[in-house]
């Protein structure tokens, strides 16, 4: 059996509790094993990558992001791969959400690597759990006006936690020129129809010299689909959405709350899973 050299990870509801929490001196004992066993870890998140490396803060060790649903990829600092949106392409989304009475009330962030900016104001309901995940999250009045590089497209609703017929119903609208995939909590996230975290995953294998099989992933939601199966050991959490749990046949131990990637790193070290 190939033995496994690259353990990629999503963060929410995955590694991180409800609470936003993981048990950080049992993860930073299993990477200082990991290291020495050269196993490389991957946080593969749809996340900003400044939230990645802000919940990691303060564990020590070889630490590689695959941010923004697999638009970013960077290793000890070092961008090995960068998918903005094409601005044009970015205008038309934006065009559309804002055009669409289904899309009326929808809040809207684009992110960039240290910043982000959203139709939203911060007394909105949800301002302060969208500040979590963005730094310096910014109000703006025109939305089609920023013009930094935007990585990804956050769509989401105050209130409403099942997004499916409007996830369904902004792919069919982008077609093949944008790719659109449910991110957890009531959201949507819209990249390049290439950028997945599989893909992201794929520049570091290639870099790597690491093959599909010696990959373990974990994952809880469709944003996760790809690189489940991408790996040979792709694991939907036992609390995972339907679309994670439907992209394998392997399912976690334990949930969230109690540890499952962690537990399941600890199968692996001790030879449990091969």
């Amino acid at each position: 059996m190939t033995e496994i050299r690259l353990i990629a990870s999503d963060i929410d509801g995955t590694f991180l509790n409800d609470q936003r929490e993981f048990d950080r001196s049992r993860f930073q004992a299993q990477l200082d094993e990991l290291s020495r066993r050269q196993i490389k870890f991957v946080v593969a998140s749809g996340n900003q990558l400044a939230h990645c490396q802000e919940v990691f803060e303060g564990i020590e060790g070889d630490l590689t992001f695959v941010a923004e649903d697999g638009a970013l990829t960077v290793e000890q600092g070092k961008v090995l791969d960068d998918n903005p949106i094409k601005p044009a392409l970015l205008h038309d989304a934006l065009d559309y959400l804002m055009s669409t009475p289904e899309f009326a009330e929808a809040k809207l962030i684009l992110s960039t690597r240290q910043q982000a900016f959203t139709n939203m104001v911060p007394s909105d309901a949800d301002w302060k759990d969208s500040a979590y995940f963005y730094q310096h999250l910014t109000p703006v009045a025109k939305l089609t006006a920023v013009n930094e590089p935007i990585y990804k497209i956050d769509i989401h609703w105050s209130g409403l936690t099942d997004v499916r017929p409007q996830a369904e119903q902004l792919q069919n609208a982008l077609g093949d020129d944008l790719g659109c995939v449910m991110s957890g909590l009531g959201g949507m996230d819209v990249t390049m129809p290439h950028v997945t975290k599989a893909y992201g995953l794929t520049q570091l294998q290639n870099l790597w010299q690491i093959s599909m099989d010696e990959t373990m992933a974990f994952g809880d939601t469709q944003n996760d689909e790809a690189m489940l199966q991408h790996a040979r050991l792709g694991y939907a959490m036992k609390n995972a959405e339907p679309e994670a749990k439907k992209a394998t046949k392997l399912i976690t131990k334990l949930d969230n709350n109690h540890s499952g990637v962690l537990d399941m790193i600890e199968r692996l070290l001790t030879g449990e899973i091969k």
